[in-house]
């Protein structure tokens, strides 16, 4: 995979080397782990199913799911509930099945922050414009006064 430089991201590393990474950013908000050649990120191992789990953004927070695996997936070494997301944190390293490599996110918290951020502030930008509607309705009824 190729190496993206800035914004959340899964790297794919073996014995702590980082072999690639996978953005996860973009308007996809939805990233398949698998053996399938169709997966966003690819662990070609005997063990790992063609749809094994899934990273999903939501909110600008990051989760792993498991989607009923055989061999089942792993966070920090805890093995995840079929079907049940698993909120990601940055250095938390994701095992599919007997697979050597480990998926570990990288920005993921940056990414929350942001997301935090951009939200607050379309917050605020509402409020005021809902604000000057009720000014300019104010206004529109001192005029009947008149």
């Amino acid at each position: 995979p190729a190496m993206p430089e800035d914004g959340p991201r899964i790297d794919v590393r073996r014995e702590g080397a980082v072999l690639g990474s996978v953005a996860l950013s973009g308007a996809k908000r939805r990233w398949l782990i698998g053996r399938s050649l169709d997966a966003d990120l690819v662990v070609n191992h005997p063990s790992v199913s063609r749809s094994h789990a899934a990273i999903t953004e939501e909110g600008g927070a990051f989760f792993v799911t498991d989607l009923g695996s055989a061999h089942g997936t792993k966070v920090a070494g805890t093995p995840l509930a079929p079907q049940q997301p698993f909120r990601l944190f940055d250095g938390l390293p994701i095992t599919v099945g007997g697979a050597t490599r480990t998926l570990v996110p990288v920005g993921t918290v940056a990414a929350l922050g942001a997301a935090v951020r951009e939200a607050a502030r379309e917050r605020a930008e509402h409020a005021r414009r809902e604000q000057e509607a009720a000014d300019r309705a104010a206004l529109d009824d001192d005029d009947d006064d008149d």
